[in-house]
């Protein structure tokens, strides 16, 4: 799949996310080490929307959106990618939905246990689990963020009780690259800017040959992928424009790489077929 057939499948509105597969597969093999084994996955929670809300030209039928996290196993170690919320953070933006806090425990066990720790971007889902852990600052010093997640936990947070001093945020590992960014042997960081202006989806490459790319919040669900069909709810602020070229070409790599599989965070159907299939582990390890 070629940058050229990306870009003149783009439609007016869209900007081409002109990222290249080959260039991420290259940079997955550069840091030394064995790739992952496995990637496991955890629902520490969910929202239940109108289908209305996740897809443009949806009706009312209600879809169960988890709260994913995930790990990657490797022979001697984990890394975990994202890191939850806790109970009260859950519960900040309102309403009775579910919350698991027997799989969030198993998630700060996991935590604990991690080498390296790595955030998609600051929205509370996905950062909050770290933020407010009783051991921030250990779990922070192995963390991974970019610049930009940096400068969002600071100036922009999701929920005011996320935000952060420069202090706290001192405390982590700040990566400022353009592009791409090869985090761990198999790993590679891609900028996403769209759903959130610090957005970095993960390519995974494990020992298998199977390939696992992250595609965090760019759609909610595979069918915004699938459809080229962007979100609809009204309290999201995103690119636009942005957004709709990663769906563009995310459609492309769903339908000309078959070795690729790709993770939606909020996608419940998605996540229970590949744990059935044996793609994702049931069970954090750690």
């Amino acid at each position: 799949m070629s940058d050229v057939a990306n870009m003149a499948e783009n439609v007016a509105g869209e900007v081409c996310f002109d990222v290249d597969l080959s260039v991420v597969r290259h940079l997955a093999g550069v840091l030394p080490g064995p790739r992952p084994l496995g990637v496991n996955g955890a629902r520490i929670a969910a929202s239940v929307r109108p289908r209305k809300f996740v897809i443009s030209g949806g009706d009312d039928t209600p879809v169960t959106m988890p709260r994913t996290a995930y790990q990657i196993v490797y022979p001697d170690c984990t890394v975990m990618i994202d890191s939850g919320f806790d109970r009260a953070t859950h519960e900040s933006f309102g309403g009775n939905e579910p919350y698991f806090p027997e799989e969030f425990a198993k998630l700060q066990r996991a935590l604990d246990a991690a080498r390296l720790i790595v955030l998609t971007h600051h929205h509370a889902d996905h950062a909050g689990g770290i933020i407010t852990a009783p051991n921030f600052e250990a779990l922070a010093a192995k963390t991974v963020i970019s610049a930009e997640v940096a400068d969002c936990l600071m100036n922009s947070p999701h929920r005011p009780h996320l935000k952060l001093t420069q202090d706290a945020i001192d405390r982590f590992i700040i990566l400022d690259y353009l592009k791409y960014y090869p985090v761990a042997p198999g790993v590679v960081l891609i900028q996403s800017p769209g759903h959130s202006p610090d957005m970095q989806m993960v390519f995974i490459a494990l020992q298998s040959g199977r390939e696992i790319l992250h595609s965090v919040d760019s759609g909610w669900v595979l069918d915004n992928i699938l459809q080229v069909k962007g979100k609809a709810a009204p309290w999201v602020k995103e690119n636009v424009p942005a957004v709709m070229g990663q769906l563009r070409w995310l459609n492309n790599l769903h339908r000309n790489e078959k070795n690729v599989t790709i993770l939606v965070t909020h996608d419940d159907t998605l996540f229970a077929a590949l744990t059935e299939s044996g793609v994702l582990g049931r069970e954090l390890v750690g």
